[in-house]
């Protein structure tokens, strides 16, 4: 009898999948192009419902939270026709933001989460009796504790669209991740970070290799940006002033005007 194939990798378990290295699984981590995993398959009593579902109050509710603890949580609830529409979902995914965070948190029970993502990248919350509930997580040993690579997401990163074609592209030992462009299984090659690049640029060229793993092309400018507001859950639009908010309010966000957006997309993706 077959044994069944496996839905949930470690760091080593995700290499051996790809056919890459283990710097090649944290480079993909680090860049944005892969998501880590948080598994409710054993809570199967967790009901999920999407955050753009929830009444708008509840939204700014949940944007303005700040190292909640449990009992804050508790305390959020859900009414019972929205919980009857929700539905389980295998995995919970963390942004790439989420994931910096976590590694960074100053918490001593770890970082507070409790808006996650699904497959496809929208924003969901968990419920269980009603309440809402997080997950505090943290890193140790280099490796974020309770989180895995799922199945799905790497087929994600490997496989071209209308394809199951495997990425093919490993690091050579003596180049460095962050200097170098990747060509993966879509044949549009990866972004390189910029030289001395700051955590917007970061961010740009993550979201933007992120958008060509996804659609197997360089995004354009407006694309890259409505990428940025619709994937990462700390940037929105200010169209009053024309610019990105980034950041989330309680840490004091940058604004980044649509004209300086341009001029560092031009300097990033469309070198003359």
């Amino acid at each position: 009898m077959p044994l069944p194939p496996r839905q949930e990798f470690d760091l080593e378990g995700a290499a051996d999948y790809l056919g890459c290295s283990t710097g090649d699984v944290l480079y993909y981590l680090d860049k944005g192009l892969l998501r880590l995993a948080v598994s409710t398959a054993n809570s199967p009593e967790l009901t999920c419902v999407a955050f753009d579902r929830l009444p708008t109050a509840q939204q700014q509710l949940l944007n303005s939270l700040y190292n909640p603890d449990g009992i804050d949580l508790i305390r959020i609830k859900l009414g019972q026709a929205l919980l009857d529409a929700g539905k389980p979902v295998a995995s919970l995914y963390l942004t790439h933001h989420q994931r910096n965070k976590i590694k960074d948190t100053v918490h001593e029970l770890g970082e507070p989460i409790w808006i996650f993502q699904d497959l496809a990248g929208e924003q969901i919350t968990i419920w269980y009796e009603g309440s809402l509930k997080g997950s505090w997580l943290y890193e140790e040993r280099g490796w974020i504790v309770d989180t895995y690579l799922a199945k799905e997401e790497l087929d994600r990163l490997a496989t071209k669209p209308n394809s199951k074609e495997k990425v093919s592209a490993k690091l050579k030992p003596e180049e460095s991740p962050t200097k170098r462009k990747t060509d993966i299984a879509s044949g549009q090659e990866l972004v390189a970070y910029p030289n001395l690049a700051d955590e917007i640029a970061r961010l740009m060229v993550d979201q933007m290799n992120q958008f060509i793993a996804e659609n197997g092309r360089i995004a354009s400018e407006k694309e890259l940006r409505d990428f940025l507001v619709a994937g990462v859950t700390y940037i929105s639009y200010d169209h009053r002033d024309k610019q990105l908010e980034i950041g989330e309010k309680e840490d004091r966000p940058e604004y980044l005007a649509f004209r300086s957006f341009k001029r560092r997309y031009k300097n990033y993706f469309d070198p003359k």
